[in-house]
């Protein structure tokens, strides 16, 4: 719901580069719009019975969880559940890699951009249980992306990497957390909040003044949209 009262139904399908701040993004997101949260994340792991949960799942089970993908049938199922909630849900956002490319429209599709220093730092805030440091997190950072890539390049042809032509807004997060401190994150989260809520609603409302007028406000952080 926007601040004139409109209520906005379109699904979201929300995305970015392991450690970009997708998930966190999005259920603030989702919280701010009075959407529902899906994770790809949980529904892979409840296909392969993994009874952890979490983000750091990535880190503590990535080989466990290559593993069990090899055989396609689990990333075939994983797509089938989000493609039957995506026709069956509103008013969802979806922490999801796949969907912003085999997801029905009405879809708004946003990608947050966030380099790999960046990632890096939050990685060691969000895992300093495990005392990784930024070059264990960047290594593992790289074997998940780079994995992730050619499974959908195979599957769909698209490059992970490179390719954004299928989203509506490109988003940065890159600068805002300049140092591996919980502070820096928190402070980063929080300014980036406002910028991917005014983007949302603005796209959700097919409001290109608005949009416009948050590119301009925040030229940093909106790297672009769609036309």
């Amino acid at each position: 719901m926007d601040s004139s009262g409109v209520e906005f139904k379109t699904n979201i399908a929300f995305a970015g580069l392991t450690a970009a701040g997708k998930t966190t993004h999005s259920r603030l997101l989702a919280e701010d719009l009075g959407y529902d949260y899906v994770s790809a994340t949980d529904i892979l792991l409840e296909i392969l019975g993994i009874a952890d949960s979490g983000d750091q799942i990535w880190f503590t089970h990535l080989d466990e969880i290559h593993s069990a993908r090899d055989d396609e049938a689990v990333d075939t199922e994983l797509e089938n559940r989000l493609l039957e909630m995506v026709r069956t849900r509103q008013r969802t956002v979806f922490d999801t890699w796949a969907l912003a490319w085999i997801g029905p429209a009405p879809l708004v599709r946003i990608w947050i951009e966030s380099d790999i220093a960046s990632r890096a730092r939050k990685c060691v805030v969000s895992e300093r249980a495990n005392r990784f440091n930024e070059e264990q997190c960047r290594q593992l950072i790289h074997n998940k992306d780079i994995y992730n890539r050619e499974i959908f390049q195979r599957r769909h042809g698209f490059d992970l990497f490179r390719d954004r032509s299928r989203y509506d807004a490109i988003l940065c997060n890159s600068h805002l957390i300049p140092e591996a401190t919980e502070e820096a994150a928190a402070t980063g989260i929080e300014s980036f909040a406002p910028v991917v809520l005014s983007v949302a609603t603005s796209l959700l409302g097919r409001d290109r003044v608005g949009l416009q007028a948050t590119c301009r406000r925040y030229p940093g952080e909106v790297l672009g949209v769609a036309a």
